[in-house]
């Protein structure tokens, strides 16, 4: 139960970049599966704002940047950072609790996983190695192996589909239209993890945005917080909210009542964040079923993968 409600949050939440949340049971847009085993996220998981590159540097401690010059140096880190493809070249363990909760908050079913994420055809994907803390059954294995193969397939569709010029509707990307649906304000410093941070709030600028594509029904009723590194101009923490339900064919299809999303990401590398940890919550309905869950993941021993070929030729970073 537990598992077929992780692929359908996955299907729903698609707002944010795969990397925050690594599963792989829907590929990644970036974003949602772009893992997936909860909501696999990060495949609404999930890209809201996440890159950077080294090359940019921070304003003055002194100073007070425009908040319009703190977005721009974020976009641009989040183009070069996709440019490097960091997420391919690095694997690590991911530790995961999904919990199924009833009406009241309750805990219905827990299920603890640990999986090892490494890039498959440039994309991050979780591959299962224990559950409960026990190896896989044989009969776990081979849906672990249709798992991942269903990965790969999705892989080489969007690869045909960007070839035609076409665009995934669930794709999410950090860039000046995205960016350009919230109003965000700069409401202090701080720091996170002992690094000084710019913290920024942002909001639906009106409620009444355009939808282009069924991504933006979400996009355009999240709210929340982002503190973004001075130095680098990364996404340290972020933290998301809807501001009121969503829904899709007048709530007929499916609803979203509820959405927590906690993001922290860490500096693995000289010029490399990723993920860390994610802490989520839904509260939502797919056609006749509740979709009621909270997710934990936390990311540790990166390793950068010195070759394409396999596993095994691996440096502990």
């Amino acid at each position: 139960m537990i598992q077929r409600n992780s692929l359908e949050a996955a299907t729903v939440l698609k707002l944010m970049p795969a990397r925050w949340h690594n599963s792989g049971a829907v590929p990644r847009p970036s974003l949602f599966e772009r893992s997936a085993a909860w909501f696999g996220v990060a495949s609404f998981a999930t890209s809201f704002f996440l890159f950077a590159p080294a090359a940019i540097c921070a304003e003055e401690k002194n100073s007070s940047p425009r908040t319009e010059d703190i977005l721009k140096k974020t976009i641009e880190r989040a183009k070069w950072s996709e440019e490097h493809k960091f997420e391919a070249k690095y694997t690590y363990t991911q530790r995961g609790t999904f919990e199924e909760l009833d009406s009241s908050e309750n805990v219905k079913k827990r299920e603890e996983r640990v999986s090892q994420v490494f890039p498959i055809d440039g994309q991050p994907y979780a591959r299962l190695i224990l559950k409960d803390g026990k190896p896989l059954s044989d009969k776990e294995e081979r849906v672990e192996q249709e798992r991942e193969r269903k990965f790969r397939e999705g892989l080489a569709e969007r690869r045909r589909k960007r070839e035609q010029g076409k665009r995934e509707d669930t794709e999410l990307e950090l860039n000046e239209e995205l960016v350009s649906k919230y109003q965000f304000d700069l409401t202090g410093r701080e720091r996170v993890n002992g690094r000084p941070a710019f913290v920024l709030s942002f909001q639906p600028k009106s409620a009444d945005l355009p939808v282009k594509r069924k991504l933006d029904r979400l996009l355009n009723k999240v709210s929340g917080k982002v503190w973004i590194d001075e130095q680098d101009y990364e996404i340290s923490r972020a933290d998301l909210h809807l501001v009121e339900n969503v829904s899709a064919w007048g709530g007929m299809l499916a609803s979203v009542r509820k959405f927590l999303f906690h993001l922290e990401q860490a500096k693995v590398d000289e010029a490399v964040w990723l993920p860390s940890f994610v802490d989520g919550y839904i509260d939502g309905r797919i056609l006749i079923r509740s979709l009621h869950m909270r997710l934990k993941q936390q990311n540790c021993d990166f390793r950068r993968i010195e070759t394409q070929v396999g596993l095994a030729n691996t440096s502990k970073r």
